[in-house]
């Protein structure tokens, strides 16, 4: 977190951040099977896709689950941003 400053160019914004990134936050130690890759695989085998196709398509599904991610954590720091904009006011 030492250097988040540095990319956001503000430290009420970097603040925000690393508060409801850490301090609201609990770590989760998940082992076993992925509900969401089982949940693709039921859903591809009851379609009838062959077994080969889902070693293509799990790795996409996993990285557009990241973009999804990403996405919602850049929408939680504008909001961080407009509430410290208008905080400022």
């Amino acid at each position: 977190f030492t250097r988040w400053e540095e990319v956001l160019k503000d430290k009420v914004l970097c603040s925000a951040l690393v508060v409801r990134l850490c301090h609201i936050s609990y770590l989760v130690n998940m082992t076993g099977t992925s509900y969401r890759i089982t949940l693709t695989f039921s859903l591809m085998s009851g379609m009838g896709a062959p077994v080969a196709v889902l070693g293509i398509i799990l790795p996409i599904y996993t990285m557009i689950d990241m973009v999804e991610t990403a996405e919602n954590v850049w929408s939680d720091s504008c909001v961080c941003a407009m509430v410290d904009s208008s905080e400022r006011e």
